[in-house]
């Protein structure tokens, strides 16, 4: 069998660490609100700091990044195989996106899928970054930018020469992170369809 069952614990596990969503039981803890209910209706660290501020963005981020990290150190003490270690990237990105405990209402999985890839492999985050940088450098246009460079994400495992199920499994977070953006995606569209409706005039 490719995948034994501790490699399957590590990647509940990772499910798991992913569902502890920091920004909502910080702004629970310190308001007693939903944050789901508030501003822009996600628990990720942005929209946790509209609510509780500047030291609510930084506690939740850092919280965000350190489930990512977990997970897959966790998955390397317990000696999981590289196949469960590419997956538990994406099994505690998918707990953050769709917190069972939450009626899977989560973030948008990027400081998480973050923390992840840090702990898999420097490398791949850096790519990230580096695009990241570069597209937004050019057009100045954060959210674009950052959907964009998440499709360097499974580009950069191959030719990076690591195994194809790392690959794979870098396809589906990048995928899971465009279906947890996928409001902001139609907003893009139909502000760029009225937009040219309005220059049709």
């Amino acid at each position: 069998a490719w995948m034994d069952s501790k490699d399957a614990f590590v990647i509940l596990f990772s499910y798991g660490l992913g569902c502890i969503a920091t920004g909502y039981y910080l702004v629970r803890w310190r308001t007693g609100q939903d944050v789901r209910h508030l501003g822009s209706g996600s628990v990720g660290a942005r929209n946790t700091g509209r609510v509780l501020g500047r030291w609510g963005f930084w506690a939740a981020l850092t919280g965000d990044l350190l489930k990512g990290i977990a997970a897959v150190a966790s998955g390397r003490l317990l000696g999981a195989s590289s196949a469960a270690a590419a997956l538990s990237v994406t099994a505690v990105a998918a707990g953050h996106v769709f917190p069972i405990q939450l009626r899977f209402r989560g973030g948008k999985g990027i400081a998480v899928s973050l923390g992840a890839l840090l702990a898999l492999d420097v490398r791949i985050a850096a790519v990230w970054g580096i695009v990241f940088a570069v597209l937004f450098l050019c057009s100045r246009r954060f959210l674009i930018s950052g959907l964009l460079s998440v499709l360097s994400i499974p580009a950069a495992a191959p030719a990076l020469g690591l195994p194809v199920m790392t690959s794979l499994s870098l396809v589906l977070l990048a995928g899971l992170i465009f279906l947890a953006h996928r409001n902001n995606i139609a907003n893009l569209l139909r502000s760029r369809r009225s937009s040219e409706s309005m220059t049709d005039v």
